[in-house]
């Protein structure tokens, strides 16, 4: 009996490009493939590319030069993103055999044969649609703790500064049948978790299906316990979300990650953002007022063409004036295709590094304080796979990353169990099993 040839994932950027990753793999699964770790000798090696930034660029060219060093006989594929903004260039890359954007990459599997026959690279890069979508469904085979659920791609905003509708195309949903069947197929697999998914989730529309009939028909899942939105833009979320978030019978997590990109309405407006800081500040305020405990996250950038230091002062004074509890600070990079690329003003790299800096020192802080507020009492966690210390970390479902303060003899991953907390450290609390016997949730 022939060996299964062996293919290994490499995805970088979002967290829907990890999504699709999982999808993709498991179509190579289904089609006898041996799955392996990133490190690992492959027969094949698809990279699921990100091309936000031209530092994305360069990280993905890296990644495709390393592997082709580390292993010369393997079919490289390179999708995603960067495939479709910049396909002729890959296809020169060594050890490239196939290309593929993004309209048809979860089909890899059907044309991944081919490639690895070709004497020459082979393109697939068909102008994405605008219309409804479906994906490919296969069952899982391996428990996962927490699953990542596609419901949307593309994006009609346009901000100056992003690549994506042209890279992902115009927003478009994913057909509300198919998200239920792998749902379940997530749930059925063991998952307690589901992560909804996708560029600008809020403007989800399928015939007569919404945002919040999703919402509803996936808490109806038998087994389901947790449902996560992992991120929504500004002016997009209803108040019918915050309800269900505040409804303690309803799956939907305390956690809303609202993204910003900047505290100041003269950079807002030339990034082309929906809000001003004013509507954006009462959007938060509004929903920690309704939803007890919840975790609020944003996205913030420094050094947008333009920006002056009374606009990073504005900036700094509006996230250090919100209940926060994290945000993640990007400096602003030129993206070619891009309107922000031709504007003036640039900001020098070590102002920027500097603003970021501060940011980050701040959301520090929030982190801290919104972690020191749960500290002596009770929340259950999810906990994931041990380390390779064999510690078991886990999430509360108000995004508290906790650790255990002592070893534990038992297999907890995938349980969802109480845990009294004791301590901050860095980025984690500390905590420990109020009972070995507790319930399993």
């Amino acid at each position: 009996m022939a060996e299964k040839p062996r293919v290994s994932f490499h995805t970088l950027g979002c967290r829907l490009n990890q999504a699709e990753t999982s999808s993709i793999a498991k179509s190579f699964r289904e089609h006898q493939y041996q799955l392996v770790s990133e490190n690992e000798t492959a027969d094949v090696s698809v990279i699921n590319t990100c091309t936000v930034t031209e530092h994305s660029d360069a990280k993905n060219r890296q990644l495709i030069r390393a592997l082709h060093r580390k292993n010369p006989a393997a079919c490289i594929a390179v999708i995603g993103c960067y495939s479709q903004m910049a396909a002729e260039s890959i296809q020169k890359l060594e050890g490239v055999k196939l290309v593929m954007g993004n309209a048809e990459k979860l089909e890899l599997v059907n044309h991944i044969e081919r490639a690895r026959k070709s004497d020459t690279p082979l393109l697939i890069n068909p102008k994405i649609s605008r219309k409804t979508f479906s994906e490919p469904v296969f069952p899982w085979k391996n428990l996962t703790t927490r699953s990542y659920l596609k419901i949307q791609d593309g994006c009609d905003f346009m901000c100056t500064f992003c690549i994506i509708p042209f890279s992902r195309g115009r927003g478009r949903a994913r057909e509300f049948e198919n998200i239920l069947k792998e749902a379940k197929s997530f749930v059925e697999a063991g998952s307690k978790e589901i992560v909804l998914t996708g560029v600008n989730i809020g403007t989800f529309a399928d015939r007569s299906y919404s945002l919040l009939t999703v919402l509803d028909a996936l808490n109806e899942l038998p087994n389901l316990v947790r449902l996560r939105i992992s991120s929504i833009e500004p002016t997009t979320i209803s108040e019918g979300v915050i309800a269900r978030m505040a409804d303690p019978d309803h799956k939907l997590v305390p956690f809303l990650h609202l993204p910003l990109q900047s505290g100041s309405n003269r950079i807002l407006s030339q990034m082309k953002r929906r809000y001003t800081n004013e509507a954006y500040a009462e959007e938060v305020r509004q929903a920690c007022q309704q939803v007890p405990d919840l975790c609020v996250g944003t996205d913030v950038m420094v050094g947008f063409p333009g920006e002056s230091e009374e606009d990073f002062e504005e900036t700094y004074r509006l996230l250090n004036s919100l209940p926060f509890s994290y945000f993640h600070v990007f400096p602003f990079s030129e993206r070619k295709g891009t309107p922000a690329n031709r504007m003036e003003q640039k900001i020098r790299p070590e102002e920027k590094k500097r603003r970021g800096a501060l940011l980050r020192a701040l959301s520090q802080q929030k982190r801290s304080k919104f972690y020191q507020e749960f500290i002596g009492k009770v929340r259950p966690v999810l906990f994931e796979s041990p380390n390779e210390s064999g510690d078991f970390t886990g999430y509360t479902d108000n995004f508290i990353k906790v650790s255990l303060s002592t070893s534990s003899t038992q297999d907890l991953k995938n349980q969802i169990l109480p845990v009294h907390f004791l301590e901050t450290r860095d980025e984690t609390v500390l905590g420990e099993l109020v009972s070995s016997h507790s319930e399993r949730i």
